[in-house]
C-alpha cells in the first residue's frame, strides 16, 4: 500500500526561522531605526510571517511511503532544500523499535533498525484529512502488532522468553511506563500550579510577561493531558 503525505525537518525549520527573524530584524533597525509602538508591532508581525513562510518552504517536503509485508520504502516526491532524511528502504523484520510522539507544536514518527532510520516530522496544524499520514500510522501499528504476536506464539516457555526480547519495541510506550515519565509528570503539575499562582498574583503587574506565562501553562497542561490519556488507555 502506498501513502503520500507532508513532512518537515523541525531542526532546520527552527534554525532557519531564527536566522531570518534575526537578519530581518537587524536590517529593519538599521534602515528604519527606532520605531513607534504601532509601526514596531506591524514590523514584528511582518518579520515573523515572512521568516515563517521562507523557513516553511525550505524545509517542507512530500513523500511516498510504501508499506508491504516485507518492506517499508521511503521515497521523496518533493524533497526540500534542507533535510537530513534520504530515500530509504527497510526490511520490516529488521526493525528494532519505533516511536510516534506528539509535542506541543509538532509531532514526529521514527523507525529504527541497526543501519537506517526513517524520520517523519509534522507541524501540529496539519489536518489529517489532507493526506495519508494517519492511514499509514494506523496500518504500520497493525503490521507491527501482527509481527510481535507471531514472535511470541510458541508453547515452549524458553522460546517465549527468547522471542519476547525480539519484539519490536514502541519507545513511546516504554517512556510512559518509565519512572522518568512519572517524575516529569509531577514536575509539570508543580510547574503548572506555581505558574497559575504567579499569574493570579501578578495579572495586573506590567513587569510580568503574561503571554509567556500563559504559553507555559498551556504547555504544562498539554503534557499532563498526554500522561493521563496514556494511563487511561493502558
Amino acid at each position: 500500500m502506498k501513502y503520500e503525505f507532508k513532512t518537515i525537518s523541525i531542526f532546520y525549520f527552527i534554525i532557519t526561522l531564527g536566522i531570518f527573524i534575526t537578519t530581518i530584524g537587524y536590517l529593519g533597525l538599521k534602515v528604519f531605526g527606532i520605531m513607534n509602538s504601532f509601526i514596531a508591532i506591524l514590523f514584528v508581525v511582518f518579520t515573523f510571517s515572512i521568516s515563517y513562510l521562507i523557513s516553511y518552504n525550505l524545509t517542507l517536503g512530500k513523500v511516498q511511503v510504501t508499506l508491504t509485508n516485507k518492506k517499508i520504502d521511503y521515497l521523496w516526491l518533493q524533497k526540500p532544500l534542507l533535510t537530513f532524511q534520504n530515500n530509504e528502504s527497510i526490511d520490516i523484520e529488521n526493525i528494532t523499535s519505533w516511536k510516534y510522539q506528539t509535542e506541543f507544536q509538532y509531532s514526529f514518527f521514527k523507525i529504527y533498525n541497526p543501519a537506517d532510520i526513517i524520520t517523519i516530522m509534522r507541524l501540529s496544524n496539519w489536518s489529517p484529512e489532507k493526506d495519508d499520514f494517519d492511514n499509514f500510522l494506523f496500518a504500520f501499528k497493525k503490521r507491527i502488532e501482527r509481527i510481535n504476536k507471531k514472535r511470541i506464539i510458541h508453547k515452549d516457555k524458553n522460546k517465549i522468553n527468547e522471542n519476547q526480547n525480539r519484539k519490536i519495541k514502541d519507545k513511546e510506550v516504554e517512556f510512559y511506563n518509565s519512572k522518568r515519565a512519572k517524575v516529569l509528570f509531577y514536575v509539570y503539575v508543580l510547574t503548572g500550579l506555581m505558574g497559575s499562582f504567579h499569574l493570579f498574583n501578578n495579572w495586573n503587574n506590567k513587569q510580568t510577561n503574561i503571554g509567556l506565562m500563559i504559553y507555559l501553562l498551556i504547555g504544562c497542561s498539554f503534557y499532563i493531558h498526554k500522561y493521563f490519556i496514556f494511563k487511561k488507555g493502558k
